[in-house]
């Protein structure tokens, strides 16, 4: 599924009509399929009234409205039109309310008329929301946010044409009141809106309506596209094994993790990978933890090392990671690992020496976040796996401007440093070093919660040692983690979703991909 932006999005317009394939036909094409739409969902509803109520704006949304209205009366329903914002003012949607003159079409001005308006919606058996499109941002007026409220309660069908009013087409929040739909109609392609929670779950049912424009158009936004996959997209990632294979055959993973009191992090992301697939898992982690780790660790080979008085790695242990490393098909590097300045030396001397792809997280992170130019010096291929506190760290920016544009932040972070950049969250983003984005939709509220991180590090190791690229494990690690996620909570309950409980699930959800 390819996702374009609101910006995208007018310029794949623009090219059609350089193309030959005018506003007024653009206009035209969606109004006419978004009311097939329509009809084909409410045609069977038990509606005496059978009447539709369609809400327009003055802008180019309205238009969409004005060719729904024109359509659904031709086809017998009594049309009720709504103006929310006065008569039309962009010259494609003016042309379009002229060919409701003959129609038999109530209008009423919600201004002038509000509770004919509402009165309108509440007896109509499809309410049409056409006030908005791709180009508002910020809040709804006074007016028209009482009036979405009070048509809430309303049992029509409600259907939003491309983007529910009240939403911002190219981000996951809700800064506003809203159109409450039940059906969304996206216009030729889907905005991050359809996406991104926790907007997205106000979409209701997301449909794509095509209105004619060539493919070739979609070339001028050229291959910064934003993609989420679907199931089978994420099942070709996985390669049928050999029935001959041997251990070795599916990698070798270092795990340099954990420390005396956090321990449990280098246990789940081990677990976790040896769940997932890889051959061999060879655990570094500090003697002041043996007792703590190895007690809760079976498949995976133990190299306990000199600790430091307060229970980190020493960074004297640096040449045997780095021999250990060189044997490895790639190294997990910063679980629990602790931030002191031993930690700090050796993470570093990891980055300087080693060439094996590295995944980098938690305290792998913060400490090359003392020194981030490190991460263009490595000869190692990367993968960072940040929540929006380490990114804070990492970027120098506040937590607050990295969530109000994730796909920016890892955009530009991953193509900046050359590697791939997994920012964490609701809708984890997967920013690769050329640029291209995936944004996750699985996983649910109930993963929130400290080692689920872990966990998926350990996904991601595992998928990199059986030989997927960097991205390809990124991406598919982060959606195995929240099928995980998601199947206990169906089990179980959104509270009751552990990082324990979803590496027990790992292998129930990759037989899925068999």
């Amino acid at each position: 599924m390819l996702i374009y932006t609101c910006e995208q999005m007018r310029v794949i317009e623009e090219n059609a009509d350089v193309n030959g394939l005018s506003y007024v036909e653009m206009m035209e094409n969606a109004g006419n399929a978004c009311a097939e739409k329509i009809h084909s969902t409410i045609v069977g509803l038990n509606s005496a009234a059978k009447t539709v109520a369609v809400l327009c704006g003055s802008g180019k949304n309205g238009g969409d409205g004005f060719v729904i209205a024109k359509n659904l009366s031709d086809k017998g329903y009594g049309i009720r039109l709504v103006l929310t914002n006065g008569y039309p003012t962009a010259y494609e949607s003016k042309i379009m309310y002229a060919y409701l003159e003959d129609k038999p079409v109530l209008v009423s001005d919600l201004k002038q008329n509000y509770d004919a308006c509402v009165s309108a919606c509440m007896s109509a058996a499809a309410i049409v929301d056409c006030v908005f499109g791709i180009g508002f941002h910020g809040r709804l007026d006074e007016t028209t946010s009482k009036f979405f409220n009070d048509i809430s309660r309303s049992r029509a069908k409600k259907f939003a044409v491309d983007i529910p009013s009240g939403l911002e087409g190219n981000s996951g929040e809700i800064k506003s009141d809203f159109f409450k739909a039940d059906y969304t109609l996206a216009i030729t392609c889907y905005k991050p809106v359809h996406i991104l929670k926790p907007a997205s779950d106000q979409c209701g049912i997301v449909s794509l309506i095509d209105i004619g424009i060539d493919e070739k158009c979609y070339d001028a936004v050229g291959s910064d596209v934003i993609v989420s996959a679907e199931h089978n997209e994420i099942k070709r990632f996985f390669k049928p094994r050999n029935p001959a294979a041997n251990k070795g055959d599916f990698g070798r993973l270092l795990s340099v993790c954990g420390s005396r009191n956090m321990q449990g992090a280098a246990v789940m992301a081990a677990n976790a990978a040896v769940e997932s697939g890889v051959g061999i898992v060879d655990c570094v982690f500090p003697e002041a933890a043996y007792s703590a780790i190895a007690s809760k660790l079976t498949e995976p080979l133990m190299d306990p090392m000199p600790s430091t008085a307060d229970g980190f790695l020493k960074a004297d242990n640096l040449q045997r990671i780095i021999e250990l490393a060189d044997k490895s098909t790639a190294v997990l590097l910063g679980c629990g690992l602790g931030l002191c300045e031993d930690t700090v030396r050796l993470v570093n001397g990891i980055l300087a020496n080693v060439k094996k792809p590295i995944i980098l997280d938690a305290d792998g992170i913060n400490a090359v976040s003392f020194n981030i130019n490190i991460l263009k010096e490595t000869s190692a291929p990367l993968i960072l796996t940040p929540h929006p506190g380490e990114m804070a760290r990492l970027t120098g920016l506040s937590i607050e401007e990295i969530q109000s544009n994730r796909v920016k932040a890892a955009r530009n972070f991953a193509t900046q440093y050359g590697c791939v950049l997994v920012l964490k969250g609701s809708n984890t983003v997967v920013a690769g070093p050329s640029g291209s984005v995936y944004i996750n939709r699985t996983g649910n509220a109930g993963m929130a919660t400290g080692g689920s991180g872990d966990v998926l590090a350990g996904i991601i190791s595992s998928f990199v040692c059986q030989s997927m690229s960097l991205q390809s494990a990124t991406i598919a690690g982060v959606y195995v983690h929240g099928l995980c996620g998601d199947n206990i909570e169906k089990k179980y309950s959104m509270h009751g979703v552990t990082p324990t409980k979803m590496i027990g699930e790992i292998a129930e959800v990759l037989s899925n991909f068999e």
